[in-house]
């Protein structure tokens, strides 16, 4: 499938963003990461959220986190997001470090000796009547509404926050990354406890301190429930206020419906007080054409919301939809 036609610029405006959620497979090889870099560039997109941490490990060679078990670094490849990050930059794209705050573990097998997992069940979330999420199966999970997702490290637990900050920090003084991008920074979906939305918020701010003190001039944005009172309330994840307060740069609403009306719904129910410059609006490729996403980009841009972020690059690649697409918001203007 080739591009859909260009719409006709209007004079004076600029070209909406495009952005790409990079997983964490595409740094298991060189091979992987080639493809996914030449994806990334085929649909003309400047910026990327490359997964460095995915469960809490790290794709380099860290000293607080452990290395993937099923990533193996041969020669050539001993420091996957450095090389990576070196070569993005080269061709002018942006590189936002992605990392998996709170979520720690989600297959059934467990995790090689070492991993938090193993080594701390008692910095994991429990449930209203003290029930550890860590004593539970993948099935009791399951069973418990949070298929596809899996065990929660607890943002109360004051080495949970150390350990985290201690990865950021040594990632943002070890390489010269664009910005950091947290995902899953909340709790699983009705285990937050009363008061957990201002706990998560503290553990932001902390982070948010800690990249102004050693690297100002990396921005912060987190990946987030699309819906901002469902995620305060649900979740503990008060992204608008993160936003209102200065201590996130950019929200990432992932914003994931099948075609542009639906995404615009949500965005047309945001209070107005809410900085739509200082979102990028998030689509699920295997959901919606790219006709509708280049729809939705242009209207978008009409409220003041400078791009979108699509997840991910694997959809770009294996989505039949997708594969053939170039340029994808080449042609189209916003204010």
């Amino acid at each position: 499938m080739t591009s859909p036609p260009a719409i006709p610029p209007r004079a004076g405006l600029q070209t909406p963003a495009c952005d790409v959620w990079v997983v964490r497979n595409a740094l298991s090889s060189r091979t992987a990461w080639e493809d996914a870099l030449a994806t990334v560039e085929r649909v003309g997109c400047r910026r990327i959220y490359l997964q460095v941490s995915g469960r809490w490990d790290a794709f380099y060679p860290s000293q607080v986190f452990g290395r993937p078990a099923a990533a193996p670094f041969g020669p050539g490849w001993e420091d996957p997001f450095g090389e990576a990050l070196a070569e993005a930059r080269a061709r002018g794209i942006e590189v936002h470090a992605w990392v998996n705050a709170m979520l720690a573990w989600s297959a059934e097998e467990p995790p090689p000796a070492g991993h938090v997992f193993r080594s701390h069940p008692d910095w994991f979330v429990a449930d209203a009547g003290g029930r550890s999420m860590r004593s539970l199966s993948r099935a009791d999970l399951d069973r418990r509404g949070l298929r596809g997702e899996g065990w929660f490290l607890d943002p109360a637990v004051l080495e949970v926050r150390s350990e985290l900050r201690r990865f950021i920090l040594e990632l943002v003084l070890r390489y010269p990354v664009d910005g950091v991008h947290l995902d899953y920074i909340r709790y699983p979906s009705g285990w937050a406890p009363v008061g957990g939305a201002a706990t998560v918020t503290y553990l932001v701010g902390l982070i948010r301190d800690d990249l102004a003190r050693v690297q100002p001039g990396v921005r912060l944005s987190a990946a987030v429930l699309p819906v901002p009172d469902v995620a305060r309330e649900t979740f503990g994840q008060d992204w608008a206020e993160w936003l209102g307060r200065g201590v996130l740069d950019e929200a990432v609403p992932m914003v994931y419906r099948d075609d542009a009306d639906a995404v615009l719904k949500v965005v047309d129910a945001y209070p107005d007080a809410l900085a739509h410059g200082r979102l990028r609006i998030g689509v699920r490729l295997d959901g919606i054409a790219p006709g509708e996403v280049r729809r939705a980009a242009a209207e978008l841009a009409e409220v003041g919301v400078p791009g979108v972020a699509l997840f991910s690059h694997n959809l770009l690649m294996e989505d039949r939809a997708w594969r053939e697409v170039t340029d994808l918001l080449a042609g189209l203007s916003g204010p």
